[in-house]
């Protein structure tokens, strides 16, 4: 009976444990956010101070500078004008900050009328 209650109190001890990693691992998981740029408004001519007043270029900017890993995703049509779209976006972010090699280029993306900006760490996007 004694043997029963140590070895009771042993294991609350690892079950409490298991129970701190995982309520920690997530909490990493799932930290990416995802922010669109429709065709139309990138239609617009752009500008040095246009680009960073997109919804979706500041809101990404601002929850990357958050993360202590974190890169950015730039998912986009998979035909050549959604190629250069996302090249041009690239370079407006690295213009405003973000180093290029925090920068992943994603073709294949199924809407034709816009480009997904993700925001996460660069394990999860790289999943």
């Amino acid at each position: 009976m004694i043997y029963f209650v140590i070895n009771l109190k042993q294991n609350m001890k690892w079950i409490l444990l298991l129970g701190l990693m995982l309520s920690t691992l997530a909490s990493e998981a799932n930290t990416i956010r995802i922010f669109s740029i429709s065709a139309d408004a990138w239609a617009r001519p752009r500008s040095g101070q246009m680009v960073p007043q997109l919804d979706a270029v500041r809101q990404a900017i601002n929850y990357w500078e958050t993360g202590t890993n974190a890169a950015i995703m730039l998912s986009y049509p998979g035909e050549d004008s959604g190629e250069i779209w996302a090249a041009e976006l690239r370079d407006w972010l690295v213009s405003l900050g973000i180093p290029s090699d925090k920068i992943i280029l994603a073709p294949g993306f199924q809407a034709e009328d816009q480009i997904n900006i993700l925001v996460g760490s660069k394990q999860e996007l790289n999943q």
